[in-house]
């Protein structure tokens, strides 16, 4: 792919307090487009950042939104699910901190009842540490505080460097003649312990993606069998949203119900994706991929499993009424060692396509599994 030398814009500049919540959505009257986030962004005078491939498809990222990519555009389409209420800063990819809760979560409260205040993560206070025109976003922010247990403090920097990814079909001469939208990021995320004491395969990194529903979870694994997956985290998932395929299986995101399925690092390929119905009769395809350790330590896991180990691919069904429900695709890093003053990272790829259906089983077949093509669609 050829990259635009345009240089990336901070787009400053617009009516202040109006309070614009909502522009033109893309998709019906339900999705906000990347167009309609940077409108209301101008509005408020919020910092962003907006990056175009030479397809001009694009990413938006907002820094004072957890420096999340709040929102993309391929063939005109926002395929991440973003809040309608754009100034609320959710949805999009962002980084979270393994695990949640237990003794060294972060997130929800001791006793599992809610959550703890974890503004030091999301939103948090991320600065521009490095720009580099059009290709490349660096931010950093700083996290401090304190393990559920209170045995251990968390002094980290968390860095999120985000470029511009090159499609992996590019050069392939089967795909030359076929006709597709695409957008690539590459993307590593980092911490850094400040602390005098080393963290020990205690937390990992944690990267989502909101998708809207409705559609299909696609996740390959290295060993089609039930053992390969648990969806103990919230309730049980309807048995008919579950479908075996030759090398994967496939869950339906749909948005009526509440659930969250993990897969053993063991079991995973290192990929998740998620394909949907699109505009014109085309669909989309969100495709991440990552390094898994099938012998590491894991540190997220549900509630009444802590003695487990956690699951190195998550995708998470959330129930909300209308177009406030949406999906996830998760993946998580292994335990990472942090001697004091180390710092360790973990890259995710993210891959997008949006082409007739034909066009992209073919696609699936080369960059999520062979079996893909094959794969049960709900």
């Amino acid at each position: 792919m050829k990259k635009d030398h345009q240089t990336a814009k901070v787009f400053a500049a617009g009516l202040a307090g109006l309070g614009v919540f909502f522009s033109a959505f893309a998709f019906g009257e339900d999705r906000p487009s990347l167009k309609s986030i940077v409108d209301t962004l101008k509005a408020q005078k919020i910092e962003h950042y907006v990056f175009s491939n030479s397809q001009d498809n694009q990413l938006l990222v907002v820094p004072k939104f957890g420096a999340r990519i709040l929102a993309v555009s391929v063939g005109g389409e926002n395929l991440f699910w973003s809040s309608p209420s754009v100034l609320e800063g959710q949805g999009g990819f962002r980084t979270w901190i393994a695990p949640e809760g237990g003794d060294k979560g972060i997130i929800f409260k001791p006793d599992w009842k809610g959550n703890r205040d974890f503004s030091m993560l999301d939103p948090g206070n991320y600065k521009v540490v490095n720009l580099e025109g059009n290709e490349e976003i660096v931010l950093s922010t700083a996290i401090k505080t304190a393990s559920n247990d209170g045995k251990t403090h968390y002094d980290l920097t968390l860095t999120r460097d985000i470029r511009l990814g090159e499609d992996p079909l590019k050069d392939d001469p089967d795909f030359r003649e076929l006709h597709y939208q695409y957008l690539g990021i590459e993307f590593v995320h980092s911490l850094k312990n400040h602390a005098q004491k080393p963290l020990e395969q205690i937390i990992g990194l944690w990267g989502l993606i909101n998708v809207p529903p409705k559609g299909t979870m696609i996740i390959p694994v290295t060993g089609v069998a039930r053992e390969a997956w648990r969806a103990t985290y919230y309730e049980p998932i309807p048995g008919e949203f579950v479908k075996a395929n030759a090398d994967s299986f496939s869950f339906y995101i749909h948005g009526s119900q509440r659930y969250k399925a993990g897969v053993r690092p063991e079991s995973a390929a290192g990929v998740i994706c998620y394909l949907a119905e699109s505009r014109g009769g085309e669909y989309s395809l969100v495709s991440m991929s990552f390094p898994v350790k099938p012998e590491g330590r894991y540190p997220d896991r549900p509630m009444d499993e802590q003695e487990t180990n956690g699951d190195a691919v998550q995708l998470y069904s959330h129930l909300k009424p209308g177009n406030l429900a949406f999906g996830e695709l998760e993946c998580q890093s292994w335990g990472l060692d942090l001697p004091a003053g180390g710092e360790a990272a973990f890259p995710v790829k993210i891959d997008m396509y949006k082409a007739p259906l034909e066009v992209l089983k073919k696609i699936g077949a080369r960059v999520v599994c062979a079996g893909f093509a094959q794969a049960h669609i709900f």
